[in-house]
């Protein structure tokens, strides 16, 4: 098998030949791949639409509707979704055809590496998923691009039509002294308020006009020399310079970077006409945008930097024992990992299942810490231990003199949170009444502190979390089915410890070095390790750690004790064997009858816990699911 990070997709295998489709579906399905079949182009194209595959393979020779066929179609609807053909040998010229209608590969049978084959679909997805990823990057450079360039676009225009009634002004004052008069007394009291530069020149790019602001900034006297070398120490024309267009009648509007402070400017270029309307110069206006343009930059190297450390996220996730303070290297906390990744990249709020004890709030934390938000505050609150009647107090706040005993402001969970996360463990135990309060906090309604008349509105992202079961609280009515679609948008569900105990030991040595108080390495012995291992430990990591605790101080675990006697494995009664010896079935029947029996006997003993018995197996879960589906077993 491949080393592909990607194995978690799901995979589309189209094909009429039942051996090729499910050999290829067995062999994805144990790499890790999320597999699913169909077996003509009609039915592949309705598994498309209802489930959405990552990518698809797909067997070009089909009765009815053929490959490329079924090609063009999914090119058509799903544009996004890599196809990877399966052609015959020699068929080149389909192949063609196919990667021309726009396949991403082709892959020639009869398939003799399945390798070969893993590697292409996990390139497949890797393609489709990079595609997604650049695609959010791009829309959100992009809106920050649109709103930037609007308010440009606006000021811009304000300083356009300033520019055009100046220069109407300027015209029409000219051709009476009187009307001139009352024009520069205008245009002065502009001028003397303008923060900018401005500047007049003729043809041959002499100076006829610059603001007391521009003056002050070349350290000039009155405005006399070339613009060039006046303005821009420079002994040529700029580069930039447009008094060629706008001499020919054109207003031309652009940014510079100056060669003399390097600051960047806005310049608008409009025609100065003389008394006979003929335009013999120009008048440029320059505006200081040099905060926008490294703003701009800034946001441009911020993006590239967030995406540069999620790739590396990303990277660090495969093989890795720990995520941020989170221990375990299993494959249930390996899913974990990349839920916290997507949160994290997310704005949207965030809901935390699992037991007692599974770290719900470490999660918090990290989601909190990797978020854009991870500089501002995270602001934890224990809601099963709010009475009732101080909830609206202690999460909106108070203001002196609100109740009897408010001696002083206080201000409430909502305001302690602004610009973070809110983490609302056990978020179940919120009474519906202020389940209403809140939901009208967090949708825009804002919120009052008791004894004020101001209403503020929160700028936090909720992370909530429960080891109840939510669903069963609506139908209850305990709970609103309102506000559980606000907080439940990005699900996270933590697997008990009793589900990945191969973190047990992980985590065993990272609680000895934690609570060890002198430089003397801690160990446990192998008996007391594998006793540790096999307890199914009903608090979870919070037990687990309190066991370690005890350990170091009396040497002794008492959870040991209560590890009920280990049976043997057991095996297939003698009957067993005599009935199918009677029966006499092919070898292969009865291999697939012993196995079935056998691993009928397992989970029965073991009341069908599934990892115990694909231990004992000793294979993995996925693959112990996939014999318990295609054996039958109920």
């Amino acid at each position: 098998m491949t080393d592909c990070r990607h194995t978690d997709a799901r995979i589309l295998v189209i094909d009429d030949e039942a051996l090729i489709r499910e050999s290829i579906a067995t062999y994805l399905s144990d790499s890790g791949y999320d597999v699913i079949q169909a077996d003509d182009g009609l039915s592949g194209l309705k598994v498309v639409a209802e489930h959405d595959p990552e990518a698809i393979l797909l067997d070009l020779r089909m009765p009815e509707m053929d490959g490329l066929e079924v090609l063009a179609e999914v090119t058509r609807r799903w544009p996004e979704t890599p196809v990877v053909v399966v052609t015959g040998a020699g068929v080149l010229k389909d192949a063609i055809e196919a990667l021309r209608l726009g396949a991403f590969d082709f892959i020639s049978k009869p398939i003799i590496d399945m390798a070969i084959l893993e590697h292409v679909v996990c390139r497949a997805v890797e393609r489709r998923r990079l595609r997604s990823e650049n695609q959010k990057y791009q829309s959100r450079l992009e809106r920050e691009v649109k709103a930037r360039t609007q308010d440009l676009q606006h000021r811009t225009e304000q300083l356009e039509r300033t520019n055009l009634k100046l220069g109407a002004e300027m015209a029409e004052h000219r051709r009476t002294e009187q009307a001139l008069r009352q024009s520069q007394s205008q245009l002065s009291d502009i001028i003397a308020v303008f923060e900018g530069f401005i500047y007049a020149v003729d043809h041959s790019y002499q100076l006829a006009f610059m603001n007391p602001k521009l003056l002050e900034h070349t350290g000039c006297q009155k405005a006399d020399g070339l613009c060039h070398r006046v303005i821009y120490q420079s002994n040529a024309p700029c580069s930039w310079c447009p008094l060629e267009e706008v001499l020919e009648g054109h207003t031309v509007s652009r940014e510079l970077q100056s060669p003399q402070d390097t600051r960047w400017y806005r310049g608008i270029y409009s025609p100065q006409p003389d008394s006979q309307s003929v335009i013999n110069g120009c008048q440029a206006v320059l505006m200081d945008i040099h905060e926008r343009k490294i703003a701009e930059e800034h946001l441009r190297l911020q993006a590239d930097r967030l995406q540069a450390h999620n790739l590396r996220l990303r990277h660090s996730l495969q093989g890795a024992v720990r995520f941020g303070d989170i221990i375990g290297k299993s494959d249930a906390m390996h899913l974990v990992y990349q839920s916290i990744l997507k949160a994290a990249e997310s704005s949207a709020n965030v809901i935390v299942y699992g037991e007692s004890g599974t770290g719900k709030e470490l999660v918090a934390k990290t989601i909190h810490s990797l978020s854009e938000r991870g500089d501002k505050a995270f602001v934890p609150v224990n809601c099963g231990a709010i009475p009732d009647n101080l909830f609206e107090s202690e999460f909106f706040g108070y203001r002196k003199g609100a109740f009897t005993g408010a001696e002083q402001d206080k201000e409430g969970f909502l305001t302690a949170a602004q610009g973070g996360t809110l983490f609302l463990d056990e978020v179940g135990e919120i009474p519906a009444g202020m389940q209403v309060k809140l939901l009208r906090a967090i949708d825009g309604g804002g919120y009052t502190p008791l004894g004020s008349h101001s209403v503020i509105v929160p700028d936090i992202r909720i992370v909530a979390a429960t080891n109840r079961d939510l669903q069963q609280l609506i139908t209850a009515g305990q709970f609103r089915k309102d506000f559980y679609y606000r907080i439940h948008v990005v699900p996270i569900s933590l697997p008990p410890l009793r589900e990945r105990r191969e973190d047990v030991p992980l985590l065993i040595h990272h609680f000895l070095q934690l609570f060890s108080h002198n430089s003397q390495r801690q160990t446990i012995s192998d008996h007391i390790m594998k006793a540790m291992q096999q307890y199914h430990w009903p608090g979870n990591v919070r037990e687990l750690q309190n066991a370690v605790q005890q350990y170091l101080a009396l040497q002794d675990v008492d959870v040991i004790s209560k590890l009920p006697p280990q049976p043997e494995s057991p095996v297939p009664a003698a009957a067993d064997v005599e009935h199918l010896v009677t029966a006499q079935p092919k070898l292969g029947e009865a291999l697939k009858d012993f196995e079935k029996r056998y691993i009928e006997s397992l989970l029965s003993e073991h009341h069908w816990h599934r990892s115990k018995v694909a231990a004992i197996l000793g294979i993995n879960r996925r693959t112990l699911f996939r014999k318990i589906r295609v054996l039958g077993i109920k």
